[in-house]
């Protein structure tokens, strides 16, 4: 089931683009009673002062294309959390319309409803004047790599280092990072000690044949090294010796999504979204081209994704 993360992550970035200073924008906010027992999760809680006067508006979203349009009962939630949490406006956010009812109970209730729908190239054309972007990405290449270990770990601990290196490859997450607690493969492993040398990787320009790169990577502090987790236990590891090449290349990237947002009682545009998917370090991002239909103005945003 879709969980509505996206969804969620887009309103933000609109309505934050629309709000006035002082505002402050939470998403995913938890709700606890005194006996930090959860009782409820806002999507997106607005707050801020108009006048003298507290605002608190909560927007929530509903993303669940085989479900079909929201459903009433989802307008009575709503209904409940504004009550019983003392919000000044709800908005319903629904990528698949209203049930006629649905609406209807909305309107009735004060629950404003907005729509996100797709929309195509030529809804957009008065603003958008391209079809794709060009990217040029830099990148690490790894050919091979050498671990180093303390030679004071136990014989039995090093053969289980050794039966685990043999079960991976270059795509396999098995370093561990005490820093970030994550899981990488040693190709990221890689890029990250590329970046460590300041500007070697910037230094790469397109048509350049790819680069060699040879580097040799200590880790010896005790909160930002890999451990490898072995049948045995962790085994720290001490340095890598990396062997690998870099070099630049360019690409196309075209359109992924062109959406609106707009109010579903009144039709009214609020606004239109490009969106370009993008790689970094490896990383998703994307670029997003939010056009404003209040004030005609185009933002363009950069979101890890």
């Amino acid at each position: 089931m879709n969980d509505g993360k996206a969804l969620e992550n887009l309103v933000c970035e609109i309505e934050k683009l629309l709000l006035p200073g002082g505002f402050t924008v939470r998403s995913n906010n938890r709700v606890y009673n005194q006996d930090r027992v959860q009782v409820a999760e806002f999507d997106l809680e607005i707050r801020g002062t108009i006048g003298s006067t507290e605002i608190a508006w909560l927007i929530e979203c509903r993303d669940r294309p085989g479900d079909g349009p929201a459903p009433g009962s989802w307008i009575e939630q709503l209904v409940g959390r504004r009550d019983r949490f003392k919000f000044n406006k709800v908005t319903a956010v629904s990528t698949t319309g209203f049930a006629p009812g649905a609406a209807e109970y909305a309107k009735e209730s004060g629950i404003e409803t907005r729509i996100l729908q797709q929309i195509t190239l030529e809804d957009v054309a008065s603003w958008l004047g391209l079809r794709q972007i060009h990217q040029v990405r830099r990148v690490t290449r790894l050919k091979a790599s050498c671990m180093t270990i303390s030679p004071n770990e136990p014989l039995e601990l090093i053969k289980a280092l050794e039966d685990k290196i043999k079960s991976v490859d270059g795509n396999t997450k098995f370093l561990k990072s005490t820093e970030a607690g994550e899981y990488v493969t040693v190709n990221e492993a890689f890029h990250a000690a590329v970046l460590t040398v300041e500007g070697l990787l910037d230094s790469v320009q397109l048509k350049e044949p790819p680069r060699p790169v040879n580097l040799r990577t200590l880790y010896p502090k005790d909160d930002s090294h890999y451990v490898v987790e072995t049948a045995l236990g962790e085994v720290r590891i001490q340095e890598i010796l990396f062997e690998g090449e870099i070099f630049a290349e360019e690409s196309l990237v075209p359109i992924e999504s062109i959406q609106e947002y707009l109010k579903e009682q009144t039709g009214e545009r609020i606004s239109q979204t490009a969106t370009f998917p993008i790689q970094i370090s490896g990383q998703p991002f994307s670029i997003e081209m939010h056009n404003l239909a209040q004030s005609g103005e185009t933002h363009v945003i950069l979101r890890k994704l």
